[in-house]
């Protein structure tokens, strides 16, 4: 009988190595503050990031105004803390996580949206002593009951008429960085020093905390120019907010490092998108795939425009038309999530693949996929991502303050991503799903996006959402949400249903909503759907007719 933990080894990534962007500083000089320095130096006159086509800064005015954040906090004697970067897409945002960075504290990016109970944790989550906030969602921190550790509020807009909130000091942001020289307050941080907490989008549960190297940070931008092969001549544009890693990455740090510029939009307005890539000059944009989906069904018509490639994961419900309509190159494969980025995005796709591709795990990492006893199991069994780095603090730190869940992630020194996927005889990674958006339904698995992808070829269908709900015969029923350009016939749809999935991915429940709620990313929150009871006359049961 042959031994079931025999494999004992992780494989070698032998996908893409570290490039010339990545390796243009030695491991301890990688400081995204430093890039910006040089660039204000090398390039100070070159716009960086322009906002809804109305502000803009470049990368001597972004430079400039990190070091007054970063003078500001040491004068008010917060160097070395926790600095909450509440605010939207603006010009803004940037300087104030490079200004934490001079100052030598941590900054820790909010969404914009939240509010209440969600706002109350990630404050007193975060341990954050200043909030930098846009003045529109001022009156979010004045409604909570308290703040925490927060000892002062600089407000970006239209100042408030008080002078303390919880406790708390509050002045404009012109104010408090006015006549402050622009230098840096101090030395540059180490590379290997806390950076960033970028909570995760909580699908799953409250927000967690993660938290980033300076090592890191540059990482996941540098190698994204390298694999994306992005130069100075380069324009980015995308409507993803800021706040979140996947523009964060792909455009705000990645033109850092390239010298190039980034367009961002404060909203998504997907019968625009390509009229604003367009007056944007952009040749590169980052979206999601349920974006793909809604932008293909609300333009009207294509304007000209110069984008050359859309990184798009996953990957428009029907690609080759999505290209053939916009004329655009769209590359979907590549892997990261908010704690690590193994398999960069690539500008064209491996050949010969499925649809559900992810290429090959970089060098610098170690890779397989693993069972329920994380028994590591061989090519085209599928199982959940691990993943181990072969570079120092290139990849997140922890949890912060939250040790167990920690320890639970790295178990068996493996990171455990969460994802179900196998790899090939080749050595490239196909993901199957999330490892708790998978049915059990009358024996059988079924990931969610087998039953959305079809669903969304519907004209009508612009956003679906397949998920489990509790089974009177045990296990689950597959209950189907979709929101459309019109009202649908349910029981048409139903039907629809019956005739192109297989009997057990049917669904048995089926709602059409006005909206869906979202994270940062545009991922649907299934979780807060499952939270919504089925005994509603919105939901149709088609119990027994399967």
């Amino acid at each position: 009988m042959p031994d079931p933990f025999d494999r004992q080894g992780l494989l070698k990534g032998a996908g893409a190595p570290l490039g010339k962007v990545a390796l243009r500083y030695e491991a301890e000089d990688r400081v995204l503050l430093r890039v910006l320095r040089d660039q204000a130096a090398n390039r100070g006159d070159h716009p960086w990031l322009i906002v809804d086509f109305e502000s803009q800064i470049t990368f001597a005015e972004g430079f400039q105004m990190s070091c007054r954040i970063g003078q500001a906090l040491v004068r008010d004697g917060f160097g070395g803390s926790h600095v909450a970067l509440f605010m939207d897409n603006q010009v803004e945002f940037f300087p104030a996580m490079y200004g934490t960075h001079a100052a030598g504290g941590t900054a820790v990016p909010f969404h914009a949206r939240t509010k209440g109970l969600h706002l109350q944790h990630v404050v007193t989550k975060s341990d954050v002593s200043v909030i930098v906030v846009k003045d529109e969602f001022f009156q979010h921190l004045a409604d909570l009951e308290d703040m925490g550790a927060v000892r002062q509020i600089v407000v970006v807009g239209e100042t408030p008429a008080v002078d303390n909130l919880h406790g708390a000091a509050v002045v404009g942001f012109n104010r408090w960085i006015a006549g402050l020289p622009a230098e840096l307050p101090r030395d540059l941080p180490n590379w290997n020093e806390n950076a960033l907490i970028q909570f995760t989008s909580g699908t799953t549960g409250l927000a967690k905390g993660v938290v980033y190297s300076h090592h890191y940070l540059y990482l996941a931008s540098a190698i994204l120019v390298d694999s994306l092969q992005q130069t100075e001549d380069d324009v980015l544009f995308t409507p993803l907010p800021i706040y979140h890693v996947a523009a964060m990455h792909f455009v705000g740090n990645l033109s850092l490092h390239a010298g190039c510029t980034g367009h961002l939009m404060t909203s998504f307005s997907p019968g625009q998108y390509f009229q604003q890539a367009g007056r944007s000059g952009a040749t590169f944009s980052i979206i999601l795939g349920p974006m793909a989906a809604i932008i293909d069904k609300r333009t009207k018509a294509v304007p000209e425009h110069q984008l050359k490639v859309i990184y798009c994961p996953p990957a428009p419900p029907d690609l080759e038309r999505f290209e053939s309509r916009f004329n655009v190159k769209v590359t979907y494969q590549g892997f990261g999530m908010t704690e690590i980025l193994p398999i960069p995005a690539r500008p064209d796709l491996l050949p010969g693949k499925t649809i559900g591709a992810m290429g090959m795990p970089a060098q610098w990492m170690e890779y397989g996929v693993v069972d329920q006893d994380d028994r590591l199991l061989p090519p085209g069994e599928i199982g959940e991502m691990v993943f181990r780095s072969l570079i120092p603090h290139s990849m997140f730190r922890e949890y912060y303050k939250d040790s167990e869940i920690t320890v639970e992630a790295f178990r068996n020194f493996m990171f455990h991503t969460g994802d179900m996927a196998f790899y090939d005889e080749d050595g490239v990674m196909t993901f199957v799903g999330r490892k708790k958006d998978r049915i059990r339904r009358r024996g059988e698995m079924v990931g969610a996006t087998e039953v959305e992808i079809p669903v969304l070829t519907l004209p009508a269908v612009l956003e679906a959402a397949a998920y489990g709900v509790p089974s009177d015969l045990g296990e689950e029923d597959i209950k189907l949400d979709i929101v459309a350009s019109e009202i649908v016939d349910i029981p048409e749809l139903r039907s629809w249903c019956e005739k192109n999935l297989p009997t057990y991915m049917v669904p048995r429940y089926i709602e059409q909503r006005e909206s869906f709620p979202k994270t940062p990313s545009e991922r649907i929150e299934k979780h807060r759907l499952k939270e919504d009871t089925l005994n509603r006359p919105e939901v149709f049961d088609f119990e027994g007719i399967q």
